[in-house]
């Protein structure tokens, strides 16, 4: 089985932090407290989480490195420079790649274009922070509110994980919403297409710089059409279904392709704490049971065709 890559484990770190999120954001939502002691909660539980993985990761590299001792044969250890040179094209590629990536971070940070019709995240993270408390003001009047907000929006927690980051950095919500969050989106989105490309194309350097270059230009072009994966990455990477389309799609069509189903369970959970269902949410899940479903009728033609 094909081991973590550095982006895996990324984009795994991310997930469970709004995951933690999550849990903070329902502490703050149905037993009142207020958003400074939320705060506290939540990095609480990531410098928690943080200690475990670190353990974990160091059992791992040590039973794994013991492993590679035993099954090393005397003698046959792969020399130092054995990997293939970059060639001239693969380099010219990755370089592209990064160009178009560093160029794309710029477009985010200047924040001209930046989509906010009927957008309420810097508003409401705002009112999280003056009022110490989720959804006790409304970000519109700065009153109380007089009809609640819905259920099922009112548990999504990425305001909560907005207005934690104002906190832990002293960041304002403008700039944690428009420029801080979508850059850290749009360097995750290339994170979850690497692991897809190196899946698509395993050992293969240059046609794995190929589609990142490719995924690139392709986000660039979809600036000019709204609705686009490219307008919602550049645009407003802060939202939920941008996460959601451009991080954890083709992440888990990456985990789906290796059969890793933990990662698999991760992504329908992570959606399902930033996306209502049935505001567009249940994507993983539908896309997690379509390619499983193909790929048991797949097998099952193939086994009857070698049974034959």
């Amino acid at each position: 089985m094909e081991r973590y890559r550095f982006s895996d484990w990324l984009i795994t770190l991310e997930i469970i932090i709004i995951g933690l999120a999550e849990a903070a954001h329902l502490c703050g939502l149905f037993f009142g407290w207020p958003f400074s002691r939320c705060t506290l909660l939540l990095g609480g539980l990531v410098l928690a989480a943080g200690v475990v993985g670190i353990c974990f990761w160091a059992v791992r590299q040590k039973s794994g490195s013991v492993g590679r001792r035993r099954k090393a044969p005397l003698g046959r250890d792969k020399p130092m420079g054995a990997e293939r040179a970059v060639g001239g094209l693969e380099l010219f590629l990755y370089a592209l790649f990064l160009l178009l990536v560093l160029s794309q971070l710029i477009f985010i940070r200047i924040g001209d274009t930046v989509y906010m019709e009927r957008d309420m995240t810097v508003e409401t993270v705002g009112s999280f922070l003056a009022a110490d408390g989720i959804y006790r003001v409304n970000p519109m009047t700065g009153l109380p509110y007089q009809v609640g907000m819905p259920l099922r929006l009112k548990i999504l927690c990425l305001p909560t994980l907005y207005g934690s980051l104002c906190r832990a950095t002293g960041f304002d919500p403008v700039t944690v919403v428009r420029f801080i969050v979508p850059e850290i989106t749009l360097i995750s989105s290339y994170a979850a297409f690497s692991a897809l490309g190196h899946c698509l194309f395993p050992q293969d350097r240059k046609r794995h710089a190929c589609f990142l270059a490719v995924a690139a230009l392709l986000i660039w072009t979809g600036i000019y059409g709204y609705g686009t994966e490219g307008f919602n990455l550049l645009c407003y990477g802060w939202r939920g279904e941008a996460i959601r389309n451009c991080v954890l799609i083709p992440w888990l069509v990456s985990l789906l392709l290796r059969r890793k189903w933990p990662g698999v369970v991760l992504c329908i959970l992570a959606e399902a704490c930033m996306v209502w269902t049935l505001y567009g949410g249940g994507v993983c899940a539908a896309l997690t049971l379509g390619m499983a479903g193909a790929g048991l009728c797949c097998r099952a033609y193939s086994g009857k065709e070698h049974g034959k």
